[in-house]
């Protein structure tokens, strides 16, 4: 699964390689691992900074209605 931002970046690469990070954040070091070896070679240059947080990508917005 590749990253969806530069901070989910970050904290995947950092609780990869330190079991102290994984703890105090909550992510399992195997599935930070996971994340690392699948976006091993992309580029990052062009990922947001932040992923604003709600909304699946998958869900349908219609006109006029919230």
């Amino acid at each position: 699964m590749p990253f969806r931002s530069k901070a989910q970046s970050r904290l995947m690469h950092a609780a990869a390689n330190d079991p102290a990070v994984a703890k105090k954040t909550g992510v399992p070091q195997d599935v930070a691992e996971e994340f690392v070896a699948a976006g091993h070679g992309r580029k990052q240059g062009k990922l947001p900074e932040h992923k604003k947080p709600g909304g699946s990508p998958f869900t349908l917005r219609r006109r006029g209605r919230k």
